[in-house]
């Protein structure tokens, strides 16, 4: 007797081959994207998150340093003769040391294990810190920390701005 039932192997075509490697790529590459953007965000938030860090350590500092100025009764900006008007000054907060006009906007941060300072003998970051005090006449002033760093070919700016007394 002769079978009726013959079964032919037949696989799948080129077509359907590619169809369903197409369907796999885009099903992973979604996915991998979107891990890749998120990471890219966190990044871009942690260094945010660390110049505000930097700028409001800055600030405190230089308030802390007018307080003390005035609890000596000496000048309240004594010692940030060089920081008015527009005058790029670094703060250290490590060493307790501010550095006048040399800086020129360019005050590069260095971290080690005590934190972030200008010792160029550390790891060098992407930050870069400085301030200036703009005098409004008697005993009130505008002071202006800023804080900036790249992000690839993205140049990022955390400002702050305090009137002091």
């Amino acid at each position: 007797m002769k079978n009726l039932f013959i079964q032919k192997n037949q696989g799948f075509t080129i077509i359907e081959t590619l169809v369903a490697v197409a369907i796999l790529m885009i099903s992973i590459a979604g996915p991998l994207t979107i891990a890749h953007k998120g990471l890219l965000t966190a990044i871009q938030t942690k260094d945010q998150v660390t110049a505000s860090y930097l700028a409001q350590d800055a600030m405190e500092y230089v308030k802390n340093k007018r307080d003390n100025n005035l609890i000596s009764g000496i000048g309240w900006l004594s010692g940030f003769n060089t920081c008015l008007s527009n005058s790029y000054c670094s703060v250290d907060t490590i060493s307790g040391s501010i550095t006048g006009s040399n800086c020129s906007g360019n005050c590069r941060l260095y971290k080690d294990n005590n934190g972030y300072d200008h010792s160029s003998s550390n790891t060098p970051t992407p930050f870069f810190r400085y301030f200036y005090i703009i005098p409004k006449g008697g005993s009130e002033a505008t002071l202006v920390v800023e804080v900036s760093w790249n992000s690839g070919t993205i140049q990022n700016l955390v400002s702050y701005k305090s009137e002091i007394f």
